[in-house]
């Protein structure tokens, strides 16, 4: 992280000397001038940072920690951050915990590299950045894995407690919109496949499913309902399961797009047709969604949005600006294609 003394030493001069360049508080001589400039330029600060910076004690730089570059909602998040900062003047730092090898879907395990975590947040922390944002895999409480620290600190995608800062979506309320779309479709014996059964986001969601069927009078029946691991092979496997059933469900919520797609590879390789014989809705909105035999109907994450949101919340926290919340929650969209058939209603 360049500082004032950095471009002063680079310069030859005082760091006094590079403050008055900056603020332009006192005329140097034309050398001096020239060569603080020339240093500046070559930090890739701009004067203008730099100025702020000196005015108000910050770096303007927020340190964002993802759990792993590459997991589904990373990137996005990721790019919501960075747009958001960039319209207030602030840069971003990214470091990476590559924890997908560590953790593979076992995210409840996170505990097991909280010395680990915490070293890297302290990295971050010494490169001087205002706040961090921490970027989850998955949708969990994750608020005893960070140690505590005076630095204005948001998660993003994942729980922390009511006194901490975050921002996720909302597993409840979008479990219920992708039910009552297939009830709405005239579906009435429908089934679900969810993900690990200790996950914050399969309690969520399987509430939500509850809830709607509850509200439309429908039965949850015990056979249809049934618990995968996330992966593909799940899926397959479970609605290998489904199929055996005397009385077969018309409609899966399938609770990822991965599992959705084993489904529907499932129920095809058994000679059903997808969505005559057997609607499906998945949960991600995944890049393989839109490509599989037919197209999925899913549920779409804001994952853009919780990053400008997680990125908006955290500058108020450096800038000293109430936060409206603590605890943001977004809507989840549904994306409608041709994986679910309209059945007549009686």
């Amino acid at each position: 992280m360049t500082t004032l003394k950095d471009i002063a030493k680079q310069a030859g001069v005082s760091v006094a000397a590079v403050s008055y360049v900056i603020n332009g508080k006192k005329q140097l001589s034309e050398e001096t001038t020239r060569r603080i400039e020339a240093a500046i330029s070559e930090s890739n600060y701009s004067p203008h940072t730099l100025a702020k910076s000196l005015r108000m004690g910050k770096t303007q730089t927020i340190g964002v920690l993802v759990e792993d570059v590459r997991g589904l909602p990373t990137a996005d998040i990721v790019n919501g951050v960075e747009d958001y900062l960039e319209t207030k003047g602030y840069q971003m730092i990214l470091n990476d915990l590559h924890m997908l090898e560590k953790l593979y879907n076992q995210y409840d395990q996170i505990e097991d590299f909280k010395e680990y975590i915490n070293d890297r947040v302290q990295l971050i922390l010494r490169s001087h950045v205002d706040g961090i944002i921490y970027v989850g895999l998955h949708d969990r409480h994750i608020d005893t894995i960070i140690n505590p620290i005076t630095t204005p600190f948001v998660f993003a995608y994942s729980h922390g407690t009511c006194n901490d800062h975050y921002v996720t979506y909302n597993n409840f309320d979008s479990a219920i919109n992708a039910t009552n779309y297939l009830i709405e479709h005239g579906h009435r014996e429908i089934a679900v496949i969810a993900g690990h059964p200790d996950s914050f986001p399969t309690h969520e969601r399987m509430k939500g499913f509850v809830a709607a069927m509850e509200k439309a009078g429908l039965p949850v029946h015990p056979e249809f309902v049934s618990y995968g691991d996330w992966e593909y092979e799940s899926g397959y496997r479970l609605t290998q399961q489904l199929l055996t059933l005397p009385h077969r469900p018309s409609a899966i919520f399938v609770m990822n797009d991965l599992m959705a797609a084993g489904s529907l590879n499932s129920a095809q390789q058994a000679g059903l047709k997808i969505p005559q014989d057997l609607s499906i809705i998945g949960f991600d909105n995944r890049e393989i969604a839109r490509y599989l035999p037919v197209p999925l109907t899913t549920v779409q994450l804001p994952n853009t949005e919780i990053g400008r949101e997680s990125a908006r919340m955290l500058l108020s926290l450096v800038e000293g600006t109430e936060v409206e919340e603590h605890c943001l929650i977004l809507p989840c969209s549904l994306i409608e294609r041709a994986s679910v058939a309209s059945l007549p209603t009686v």
